[in-house]
């Protein structure tokens, strides 16, 4: 974006220089000859070669990959073979190097429109260089929001005197306003900067990754980082709340037609149980699940499948999309800002050693469920009497609570599994029902087409018969 930036402002500079030696050129031959001035007027003061304007140039450029950002079907499979990490690098870094190729392009075709403007213009009296405001004004909205995001930045942190009168300065020398303009005040400019839709890059820094949930899945904070949780009170309110959810890019399959993975950008409305343990990142097993959110549709999803690379241009570009095409609410800047700091916060979290403790009891949990209960039963059922023989009473009431958890915890996890069957064997009976239905509909319809074409075949052979025998009478 800085290169950009640097280019608009060095074209805006050119064009301005350009203009001005033009009008000091055209003055100089006014007092010659009048006529003279006139056709100089007429002349394009520079062409587009010299500047190096070439549209089909830039185009080539841009258009050096196809929509799925591969040149060619060679070059695809050789991505196709590359890890998925690398080929997403790849992928992403070319869709950066596209919007970068588009934004000269802008930048250029409003260079070239302004320049055929002046071809035409006749009057002396002009006020300026219609390409000139074009790109000043481009360039002012950039330093805009460039200058709202480095104020809000520097307003999250603690700022020293140095630091305060070092803004002072900046925000004074941001802008040079010409006669008919006025300085918008900074409530105004705040007020814009909450109401605007927050950008790719803005989205992509409140985005939780794979590696995050993997880290902080059993910190205690991990709630209040997926649904932006403020107590445990307000759980409820929320989860439910649209404006409270995080962000997370998944993984949902391959396009059929391009044989390429396609990612969504999501939002996390709860965590809610899973039916079976499953492994995130290398070892890190869970029980949960996220019920995510893409416009109105909803599902839920295990996290396995949360990416880590950084969300692209269209799939970004889509999420919002969807957004306005099912009028729903479009995450505001304010909450945007809220997950930026959630994430800050946990990157930056302490454990103590009850944190600690307690982050190695739910990982035990989890992973307990998954060993042999029949073996943890027989060891605690040995320590039992073993205390029971040396009357340590204290012991004895210690294990008896541990044996009677394990047998709830083996209890509600089978009563689970076999609710799950139970739901699998429930939606498998439905299938066939259906597909029994769908099938002695299609016989009938097949029994239909057929007494058609036999009734057909036989009209049509009476038919032939009366022509014949109508033939032979004649």
């Amino acid at each position: 974006m800085e290169n950009i930036d640097s280019l608009i402002l060095s074209l805006t500079k050119e064009e301005e220089a350009l203009k001005r030696a033009n009008q000091a050129n055209a003055s100089n031959a006014a007092k010659k000859s009048k006529r003279h001035t006139s056709e100089t007027d007429e002349e394009a003061p520079y062409s587009d070669e010299e500047v190096g304007i070439d549209d089909d140039e830039d185009m080539e450029d841009i258009d050096e990959y196809g929509p799925d950002l591969y040149k060619d079907e060679e070059d695809r499979k050789r991505l196709q073979a590359l890890p998925e990490v690398e080929r997403e690098r790849i992928l992403a870094e070319r869709s950066e190097e596209r919007q970068r190729n588009l934004e000269r392009l802008e930048v250029r075709k409003l260079l070239k429109d302004g320049r055929r403007e002046d071809i035409t213009r006749r009057s002396a009296r002009a006020k300026g260089s219609s390409t000139s405001q074009a790109l000043s004004e481009l360039a002012r909205r950039r330093e805009e929001k460039n200058r709202v995001r480095s104020k809000r930045g520097r307003n999250e942190v603690s700022s020293t005197p140095d630091r305060k009168r070092r803004k002072r300065y900046e925000d004074q020398s941001d802008y040079e306003y010409s006669a008919d303009e006025s300085p918008a005040s900074e409530e105004d400019a705040e007020e814009k900067a909450k109401k605007r839709v927050p950008q790719l890059e803005e989205f992509q820094s409140a985005c939780i990754s794979r590696n995050m949930i993997e880290k902080w899945l059993f910190a205690p904070f991990f709630e209040n980082l997926i649904l932006g949780m403020i107590s445990l009170k307000d759980v409820y309110s929320l989860i439910t709340s649209f404006m409270s959810d995080g962000f997370v890019r998944i993984y949902i399959g391959q396009d059929p037609q391009k044989k390429v993975p396609v990612y969504r950008l999501c939002q996390v409305m709860e965590i809610v149980p899973w039916h079976k343990i499953y492994t995130i990142g290398e070892n890190t097993s869970c029980n949960q699940a996220l019920k995510l959110k893409h416009g109105k549709a909803e599902k839920i999803f295990t996290m396995d499948i949360i990416s880590n690379q950084p969300i692209t241009q269209h799939e970004y570009s889509r999420f919002i999309a969807t957004l306005e095409h099912d009028k729903v609410r479009i995450p505001s800047m304010d909450h945007i800002k809220q997950k930026v700091e959630d994430i800050k916060n946990a990157r930056e979290y302490v454990l103590n050693d009850k944190e600690v403790n307690e982050m190695i009891e739910r990982k035990r949990a989890v992973k307990g469920s998954s060993m042999n209960a029949v073996m943890e039963k027989a060891q605690l059922m040995a320590r039992l009497q073993h205390a029971e023989s040396n009357n340590d009473t204290e012991q004895v009431m210690k294990l008896t609570k541990e044996l009677k958890e394990l047998e709830e915890r083996t209890f509600n996890a089978e009563a689970q599994k076999q609710s799950v069957w139970a739901d699998i064997n429930s939606r498998n009976r439905e299938k066939d029902r259906i597909e029994a239905h769908q099938a002695e509909l299609r016989e009938k319809e097949a029994r239909r087409k057929a007494l058609l074409e036999s009734v057909k075949a036989q009209k049509a052979a009476a038919a032939a018969a009366t022509t014949a025998t109508t033939a032979t009478g004649v």
